[in-house]
């Protein structure tokens, strides 16, 4: 079965477990800049390990944002959608 995707919602996908997931995933990039050579474990450092986090949280998620709005258009004006095949069990 061909399954087409003809349009994102935005506010599913910023009111889901979209946005946690990455998230986690920036926390887990910032912390492995804990074993640079340069790193000095002081508050100030966590602290800004944690910003630069939800810094690149927000940029992805705008970037998401911006792309589903692209894609979105497209569908509209006429241009197919992603054609996923599913099999049934």
């Amino acid at each position: 079965m061909k399954v087409e995707i003809k349009k994102i919602h935005i506010m599913s996908l910023l009111f889901s477990v979209y946005p946690l997931a990455v998230f986690v995933v920036m926390m887990l990039g910032a912390f492995l800049q804990l074993f640079s050579p340069e790193a000095s474990l002081n508050w100030t450092y966590i602290l800004r390990l944690i910003m630069y986090a939800v810094q690149s949280t927000i940029l992805f998620l705008a970037g998401t944002v911006l792309f589903a709005f692209v894609y979105n258009f497209f569908c509209t004006i006429g241009i197919g959608g992603v054609c996923i095949d599913l099999k049934d069990k």
